[in-house]
């Protein structure tokens, strides 16, 4: 066991320089009482109150400004010695999958599905605290982007550089991306993974449900969060002229819908739940804190940690004494 000396708070040592402040302050009161005395009765003061700077007054001064000092001592918090404790790990792996097909590209949502998507994400990784997060980034096909970590900044490092580029085949399949999840969670228990999918619910491959209902018998739940609108909205891409929009075959703009329905059968079909973009102004965190967070309530598993052990009780303890001794010592004359 290492008996290495530290504060936890050791910022906050200045609070220290109070000490000789204290004492010079009461020292000075002391010696103002004796001015005034003698400014009132004349000589005879000394005579009148010979304990203004006695014995008796220097102790308490020590007494007072030794106490003072071990109770900021206390306040620092200081270390030595460290225990070995065993920890349990709660947590819920939650993989994120973020539809990047052309669709998402949309500006039905400021300033586009995509971008709208990835600042959900942000927000839900700068408040997840002790599960991990992972990304797949879907459209025609799904890639894993970020394994599952608990390193949040880590992973949003890895997602911001995200967009339509990341996965080359075109479309959208929400059964590649299932499956893509299903892969990245091997070996997760029930009740202790969910997959979010994040998408305007076009799911040109057909295959979401039937992969969803295999995250069903693997005890994973599937929560989606819709992006776009019903309304639908043009997909705007660059050209060698400037900014166009994609067009079909005919020659006639695309336009791309939010599909709700599909969305909302494929997320019941295990057990999960289906939120708007639209209706709620962060979907992706109150999903995450009203149906995710309460599923920690079940330990995974536990690991040794050593941790610094907590002094704070000896100099508290001796502050106190001190100032019991500080006031059974009295300064006025026995008659």
């Amino acid at each position: 066991m290492s008996a290495r000396f530290d504060l936890l708070w050791a910022d906050g040592w200045p609070l220290l320089l109070l000490v000789p402040v204290v004492w010079w302050l009461l020292r000075q009161v002391d010696r103002g009482r004796g001015r005034r005395l003698a400014g009132l009765v004349g000589p005879r003061g000394n005579a009148l109150a010979p304990d203004l700077d006695s014995e008796q007054r220097r102790v308490r001064r020590r007494l007072t400004t030794g106490g003072l000092a071990c109770a900021l001592v206390a306040v620092l918090q200081p270390t030595w010695g460290t225990s070995l404790e065993r920890v349990e790990q709660r947590g819920v792996d939650v993989l994120v999958c973020l539809d990047v097909s052309r669709s998402m590209l949309a500006r039905d949502l400021r300033p586009s599905r995509l971008e709208r998507a990835r600042r959900e994400i942000e927000i839900l990784a700068s408040r997840v605290e002790g599960d991990r997060l992972g990304l797949v980034a879907f459209a025609g096909d799904a890639r894993l982007v970020a394994p599952l970590t608990r390193d949040a900044e880590s992973f949003t490092t890895l997602l911001r550089p995200v967009d339509t580029a990341t996965v080359i085949r075109g479309g959208t399949d929400l059964g590649a991306a299932l499956e893509a999840a299903l892969s990245a969670l091997e070996g997760a228990t029930q009740n202790d993974a969910v997959v979010v999918l994040l998408t305007d619910g076009e799911d040109l491959g057909g295959r979401g449900l039937r992969v969803a209902e295999r995250c069903r018998r693997a005890g994973i739940v599937v929560h989606c969060v819709g992006f776009g609108s019903e309304a639908g909205a043009k997909i705007p891409i660059e050209g060698p002229a400037g900014e166009t929009y994609l067009q079909d075959p005919a020659g006639d703009d695309v336009v791309t819908a939010l599909e709700p329905e599909s969305l909302r059968r494929l997320a019941e079909a295990t057990g999960g739940e289906y939120v708007d973009t639209a209706i709620l102004p962060q979907p992706l965190l109150e999903l995450y804190e009203k149906r995710i967070v309460p599923m920690t309530g079940k330990a995974r598993g536990s690991e040794e940690r050593r941790s610094r052990k907590n002094r704070f009780q000896w100099p508290l303890l001796v502050a106190v004494v001190l100032g019991m001794f500080e006031l059974m010592i009295t300064d006025r004359r026995r008659q």
